[in-house]
């Protein structure tokens, strides 16, 4: 059914009598109202917003109060603040759970084998090549010496050589 054939040709929206004529007394008449009891003009009050209802038919609208749906916003932050506070005390002292990296085991062992892999890396890299030396190369008296200073006897050298 379309809405043409429901209605006519009449038209079915209808405004009440004088609407008009008196729309601009009403509103300076709310503005003074507003500014007499010390409200800014466009706050939001706390009276319920009117919706109105349909002017033809004669029913009333609905008036549709807004500080429930604030309370319940306000109810449903403070759950949710609440549960994220709960969460994070009882798993605080869990062991496993990495909190902090700083203070981590897992933080610390990391940072210590990475530091062991530079210092064998550098080590690698700046080792230097030996040559090799003979025996004949090596003096008599050098070898004397230094078996000196790893304490052996001087007898026992003198055997050795």
């Amino acid at each position: 059914m379309k809405f043409s054939e429901e209605t006519g040709k009449e038209n079915p929206f209808r405004v009440p009598e004088d609407y008009f004529a008196t729309l601009a007394d009403r509103t300076m008449a709310t503005i003074r109202e507003a500014e007499a009891a010390g409200q800014e003009v466009g706050q939001l009050s706390k009276q319920p917003v009117a919706v109105p209802g349909d002017a033809g038919s004669g029913k009333r609208g609905r008036i549709v109060r807004l500080k429930p749906f604030l309370a319940l916003a306000a109810a449903i932050l403070g759950f949710a603040i609440l549960a994220t506070a709960l969460t994070r005390l009882i798993n605080a002292d869990r062991p496993g759970r990495v909190s902090d990296a700083a203070n981590s085991l897992f933080a610390d062992l990391a940072a210590e084998e990475i530091d062991i892999y530079m210092l064998e890396d550098e080590l690698n890299m700046t080792e230097t090549v030996i040559p090799e030396i003979t025996e004949e190369a090596i003096s008599s008296e050098a070898i004397i010496d230094y078996l000196m200073t790893e304490d052996i006897l001087l007898d026992d050298i003198y055997e050795l050589l």
